[in-house]
């Protein structure tokens, strides 16, 4: 009996996804559009952003799985807690302390990021992203443009 609470307990429910989007970031919250084609394309938009949170939260678990492993220090306050199930708002959660400052000084163009901690790059591992993505990202950015007028 045991086997079977457990697999039950592990299993995909897609109503777990459809929870995603009461009340939270990805909510359907009451707003007020008029245009059917506007309402039609937020709830498509949502739709694409509940796809890439399960893709997001799907490929870690999966490969933690495979390894056999866990996340640790995903937990904020709880340094030392470790799961092999993380949710794709704690994965993304653990993201947004990236950030990345784009100045121009005498005409060049330099961007500056924050180093990415062993977390953040333990989860580009496990998306298997290149470990230096963000580095990429930073170099890439185009000249300002000349007429100062713009922002």
């Amino acid at each position: 009996m045991a086997p079977v609470a457990w697999a039950y307990r592990g299993q995909y429910r897609i109503e777990d996804d459809w929870s995603r989007r009461k009340g939270r970031s990805l909510g359907l919250t009451p707003l007020y559009l008029q245009d059917e084609g506007r309402i039609q394309g937020l709830v498509y938009l949502l739709s694409l952003a509940l796809r890439v949170l399960t893709l997001v939260e799907w490929s870690v678990r999966e490969r933690l799985r495979q390894e056999g492993s866990k996340l640790q220090g995903i937990y904020a306050g709880q340094p030392g807690r470790k799961t092999a199930r993380p949710s794709a708002e704690l994965l993304l959660g653990a993201m947004k302390t990236i950030s990345i400052s784009v100045v121009a000084v005498d005409g060049q163009t330099h961007a500056l990021l924050s180093p990415l901690t062993e977390l953040q790059k333990r989860l580009l591992e496990l998306w298997d992203l290149p470990p230096d993505l963000y580095e990429t990202v930073a170099r890439g950015f185009p000249e300002p443009p000349r007429n100062g007028s713009e922002p």
